[in-house]
């Protein structure tokens, strides 16, 4: 028997763990939700899944180089993972504004579980009419 594939085994949980607190959001027991950014040609749109919030639970919040979402989720959401119980009661997004966005202007709309955030483009220049 190899003495150093017990260590291994260990060390390999330990690695494991570690990867999911980082990469999961159990430290701070918020759940990161889907989003889909897009590009048109007068504006900018960002989609978030909030699925289990409602309206009056986001809060929408602009810096000056991020917008943040935070949502309260109607009930607990419960994840057991490694024999651990943990407890999930918001979702949190921190995205970065795209450059050239008219911050003045920006809406949102919730419909279905889906937050959209508009964000129109700065138009600079004049149209030149052509006699």
């Amino acid at each position: 028997m190899n003495m150093s594939s017990q260590p291994f085994s260990q060390f390999e949980k330990f690695f494991i763990s570690l990867i999911d607190r980082t990469m999961d959001d159990y430290a701070d027991k918020e759940l990161t939700p889907l989003t889909h950014f897009t590009e048109k040609d007068s504006k900018w749109i960002l989609e978030i899944d909030l699925p289990m919030v409602n309206k009056d639970g986001i809060e929408l919040t602009l810096t000056d180089d991020h917008i943040v979402v935070a949502a309260k989720l109607e009930k607990t959401y419960c994840v057991s993972k490694h024999n651990c119980m943990t407890e999930f009661n918001y979702f949190k997004k921190i995205t970065l504004l795209p450059t050239g966005i008219d911050k003045e202007k920006i809406s949102a709309k919730f419909n279905k579980g889906i937050l959209s955030i508009y964000m129109p483009k700065i138009t600079t220049g004049k149209d030149i009419r052509i006699e």
